[in-house]
């Protein structure tokens, strides 16, 4: 049961969160934003590593989802810290992503799911490409009269 239906679930859901979540994350860069957290999973960190921009790359214990934390947020739904907001500076307000425009911040949002689009685009395009689609070719063996 484990190996067969659990782990491959949770490999599966793995990787369209990371998806799901790169999307937002490469978006957020493009306009400005400063990204504290890239997570897979919710919870105490398992392992992880800090880029060169600052951004905490981790796995957490309880992989079911993930979430981008970006500069100036109070928690992983992105609700603004008003606090930490006044103690930033104007140039770090400027990479927050409260601080964008409403436009950007749709895109930032849509970026998720747009991404999971894509891969299911190219997941689906691959499979028909190599594997093919499965289908009972017709077959006439009798005509009914009238």
């Amino acid at each position: 049961m484990l190996f067969g239906y659990v782990l491959p679930f949770l490999v599966v859901f793995t990787i369209l969160v990371f998806v799901h979540e790169l999307g937002h994350y490469l978006v957020a860069k493009k306009f400005g934003v400063t990204i504290e957290t890239f997570s897979i999973g919710f919870g105490p960190e398992i392992f992880g590593w800090t880029d060169k921009s600052g951004t905490r790359w981790k796995f957490s214990i309880v992989p079911f989802g993930g979430y981008v934390k970006y500069l100036g947020d109070a928690d992983a739904s992105s609700r603004p810290d008003n606090l930490e907001m006044e103690k930033l500076t104007d140039e770090q307000k400027s990479k927050t992503m409260h601080a964008k425009t409403p436009c950007q911040r749709i895109w930032i949002a849509a970026a998720g799911p747009i991404a999971n689009y894509i891969l299911a685009i190219f997941t689906f395009f691959f499979l028909f490409a190599t594997v093919g689609q499965r289908y009972v070719p017709a077959k006439i063996s009798d005509f009914a009269q009238g």
